[in-house]
């Protein structure tokens, strides 16, 4: 129970922040990579399809590496979408199935609702570190 509380309010926080304030999504350091607020974390993917589909459930990998390049093994890994036209979350909760090794984790259960432009937060836990990358999208 007490997890199921935390998340509603983790989720009730970030709907209040993003509805608040405006969120810009980061820079590419290089054509499909995204530094991390901090700058801690390298974050890229690849999808099962391209382009990115609406009302179909689908795999992405997501590669995290560190400042330095190097792979960050077992990070806890969060994923919160968010579509600003409409105000709306992701749908379905977002996970990370399992550790693939060398940085990389599969995400299974992506599933956009509706096709626009969308913003994907991925909060990025490794030992006491936190980082965010904010990924713009359009599906």
């Amino acid at each position: 129970m007490k997890i199921i509380l935390s998340k509603i309010l983790q989720i009730t926080l970030l709907l209040s922040t993003f509805a608040t304030s405006s969120v810009s999504a980061q820079e590419e350091v290089a054509p499909g990579v995204w530094l991390s607020r901090g700058g801690s974390y390298r974050l890229s993917y690849s999808t099962q399809y391209f382009p990115v589909p609406a009302q179909i459930p689908h795999e992405w990998i997501l590669y995290i590496l560190d400042g330095n390049r190097r792979p960050i093994e077992n990070a806890v890994i969060e994923i919160h979408g968010y579509h600003p036209e409409s105000r709306e979350i992701l749908p379905r909760m977002t996970y990370i199935s399992s550790h693939l090794g060398r940085g990389a984790y599969q995400v299974q259960n992506m599933f956009f609702h509706q096709p626009g432009d969308w913003e994907l937060n991925i909060v990025i836990t490794n030992g006491s570190k936190v980082d965010a990358v904010l990924i713009p999208i359009s599906i």
